[in-house]
């Protein structure tokens, strides 16, 4: 409630209200927003970035700010609510992704740049190869899902801390990845739940969302408008990614995979109709899913020979 009499004193003293008629919207976006970034392993920005790139034809560098810090807000919010309630997390694995994560969102932020509109559709290949990875984890490999990693050694270490880097990377660029990309590989390499998985990946965007707030904020000081798309919906996220973090552990896992894959199918639909592309484009898109197929293949490959080596009666 703190928060909330702060925001209202703001807007009362700037004589700010008369915002709400103006970008109303973007306070409507974030309802749903709000509650994907609190319910399941995807930012708000996974709504919110789509939405004011494509049907308010905001810039893909406004949008992925104004993404960036509204989950410094809702999903800290959502991140404090799983703290609260004892929810369980994954520490070490949110350590070695949010070192992993400030390097990614330094390199994307200050050193490289992506024209448009690759940023879309670097968007919409994160959360298609999001969505074929949540597929193959529950319905395409059958598979005991575990609830924690038991062993830890340098390869493990050093590959969260580079899953790190690249979810910070695409952070950098759409305001959302670290989360998602981690998900993936705790699912698919790790083999742990998806409910167990989740609370974690919260953290770590929760994070990089506060990390990307002060690159933009403090070191480039570019917000510009973002600031009052941000200042319209405060009072939507504060609420409804905590609301979202509690329904997470109401529903039961298949109901979660469900709702993320048809967010991701609207979204990959919207940029096939509304994006453009170039035959450079359809090169990179076809590099990537290469790339990102034969990662599939490595993670299952090393989840499924681990699994053969325990059932053996050496790994006994």
């Amino acid at each position: 409630m703190l928060i909330v009499f702060l925001w209202g004193g703001y807007l009362t003293y700037s004589d700010s209200w008369g915002l709400f008629a103006e970008y109303w919207p973007m306070s409507v976006t974030m309802l749903f927003g709000s509650f994907i970034a609190g319910a399941t392993p995807q930012g708000g920005a996974a709504v919110a970035f789509p939405v004011f790139t494509k049907v308010f034809h905001m810039p893909a560098t406004d949008a992925r700010t104004v993404g960036l810090m509204l989950q410094s807000v809702g999903m800290t919010m959502a991140a404090l609510t799983i703290w609260l309630r004892g929810i369980k997390i994954l520490p070490r694995v949110l350590a070695y992704s949010c070192v992993g994560g400030v390097l990614g969102m330094t390199l994307g932020t200050f050193v490289f740049v992506a024209p448009n509109p690759y940023p879309k559709v670097l968007f919409t290949l994160m959360l298609a190869v999001f969505g074929v990875a949540m597929v193959i984890s529950r319905w395409g490999v059958h598979w005991k899902p575990i609830d924690q990693i038991s062993i830890w050694n340098t390869r493990r270490r050093l590959l969260l801390l580079s899953v790190g880097v690249v979810g910070g990377f695409f952070t950098a660029y759409t305001g959302a990845g670290a989360d998602a990309i981690t998900f993936i590989v705790l699912t698919l390499y790790f083999g742990l739940d998806e409910k167990t998985s989740t609370p974690t990946t919260i953290l770590i965007m929760a994070f990089n969302s506060l990390v990307g707030f002060f690159f933009h904020g403090v070191i480039l000081q570019d917000i510009g408008v973002a600031k009052d798309y941000w200042i319209v919906c405060i009072p939507i996220i504060i609420f409804g990614a905590p609301l979202g973090a509690w329904v997470l552990f109401q529903i039961n896992r298949d109901t979660l995979i469900i709702a993320v894959l048809c967010l991701i199918i609207a979204e990959v639909t919207s940029t096939l109709i509304l994006v453009p592309f170039t035959s450079q484009m359809v090169t990179v898109m076809v590099a990537a899913i290469v790339v990102t197929t034969l990662c599939f293949w490595a993670m299952l490959h090393c989840r499924q020979s681990r699994l053969d080596e325990n059932r053996s009666p050496i790994g006994r």
